[in-house]
């Protein structure tokens, strides 16, 4: 959703969190890897997952914009099937530390993510799906 306002290598960054977060739990569930799926399609031609270290994020998401975007997408992968289990908290609390945005924005995007989700499950419904 927020892919388009990420660079390249941005976005290998943020499939390999992507990834990460999906197999944060121990596994992958089906919701996990249709998000995954659409989050690939969503990238741009070519863009593979890279592992940016920890210490190199901030760097990279050299603006609140695209920290923000990376965010909402990895903690929105965290939340595909409807939990966000502890191991995917403590790798989004990881994130935030390296990015170095507060706690708050934190919050806030978890916020934002379920009631989009929500949203998204309203619309099915009234689109019969």
């Amino acid at each position: 959703m927020f892919v388009q306002y990420l660079s390249e290598r941005q976005q290998s960054a943020l499939l390999h969190y992507a990834q990460q977060m999906a197999r944060a739990d121990g596994s992958v569930a089906d919701d996990e890897q249709e998000q995954l799926d659409v989050l690939r399609e969503q990238v741009q031609l070519g863009v593979e997952a890279v592992d940016v270290p920890l210490d190199e994020l901030a760097a990279l998401f050299d603006d609140r914009m695209s920290r923000v975007a990376f965010l909402l997408e990895v903690v929105g992968m965290g939340y595909a099937n409807d939990e966000f289990d502890p191991a995917e908290s403590q790798l989004a609390n990881d994130l935030v530390k390296a990015l170095g945005v507060g706690d708050d924005v934190l919050d806030d995007i978890k916020s934002w993510v379920v009631r989009q989700l929500s949203l998204l499950r309203e619309a099915q419904r009234l689109m019969g799906g």
